[in-house]
């Protein structure tokens, strides 16, 4: 039996989901809704611009979150002592996460500007490797921003990748494993054991390198993002996937310094109704 806040984030996961599809109905302000043959032309027209304006993605909950205070148990978080900036993944449910966006304000406090359901690794959490699914538990700090979209207005320095870029996993000396690298630069890369970016092209329109692995061993495992999730998989290859939009208003806040850190809610001593 699932637990209750399992059953939460399933639920708030599924409106989210739910508001992405509505949202990806309409293309340039209209929306492709069949109406029943004995409907008048003008009823049709009347129910498309209806559902085209509810659809409208400013009118989304999940985009216009207003400031709070963040939970006290975020605030006590050893993360949160020596960073500005902390995106805490808390783990619910082995491949589903809730994932919230803090920083500290001019007096010094911390405050929540975003948050989501999303997912993490197809084995969930757990010590992170070259062979398995896990996403990693730890603090790390968001070390690289770059994305197939046009930078949508982020802080970080930004790449723009195209189909020259790849995440190597190639371990041998010099071809920079672990690494954002383009194949230019890097003629003998090994990209058969590297992650070619355009091949990714939904969920790595936005992308943070989440910092882990840093030091580059090869058994630790290469290419651990947070990024756009894929909407027909409801867990990631060990990287943590949030919705689009919020993707883009990381991007958009997200500065250098800006730590991540990643647990079971349990373990953060957690409370999603705090």
């Amino acid at each position: 039996m699932k637990t209750i806040t399992s059953r939460i984030t399933t639920a708030l996961l599924a409106s989210v989901l739910a508001a992405g599809m509505l949202s990806g109905c309409t293309g340039n302000g209209s929306s492709s809704v069949s109406t029943p043959e004995s409907s008048s032309e003008s009823t049709a027209e009347n129910s498309t611009k209806e559902i085209s304006e509810k659809s409208d993605s400013q009118d989304l909950y999940f985009t216009r979150q207003e400031k709070r205070n963040s939970p006290e148990w975020v605030t006590k978080l050893e993360a949160a002592k020596d960073c500005k900036q902390l995106i805490v993944v808390a783990g619910v449910d082995k491949t589903t996460a809730y994932i919230t966006m803090h920083e500290k304000n001019s007096d010094g406090e911390w405050e929540q500007i975003i948050a989501t359901p999303g997912f993490i690794g197809l084995d969930g959490l757990g010590d992170a490797n070259i062979n398995d699914c896990y996403t990693p538990v730890g603090t790390f700090t968001i070390d690289k921003a770059f994305g197939l979209a046009d930078d949508p207005g982020c802080q970080m320095k930004y790449t723009k990748v195209d189909d020259d870029y790849y995440w190597s996993g190639d371990a041998r000396k010099g071809m920079h494993f672990n690494e954002l690298v383009n194949i230019k630069d890097v003629p003998g890369l090994d990209t058969e054991n590297c992650e070619h970016i355009s091949d990714f092209d939904y969920a790595y329109q936005y992308v943070l390198n989440m910092g882990y692995n840093s030091e580059c061993k090869e058994k630790k495992g290469f290419a651990f993002f947070l990024h756009s999730f894929r909407v027909n998989r409801t867990y990631t290859g060990g990287c943590v996937g949030v919705p689009e939009s919020i993707m883009k208003f990381i991007m958009q806040h997200v500065k250098d310094g800006c730590k991540i850190t990643i647990d079971s809610l349990e373990n953060f001593g957690g409370d999603l109704d705090a």
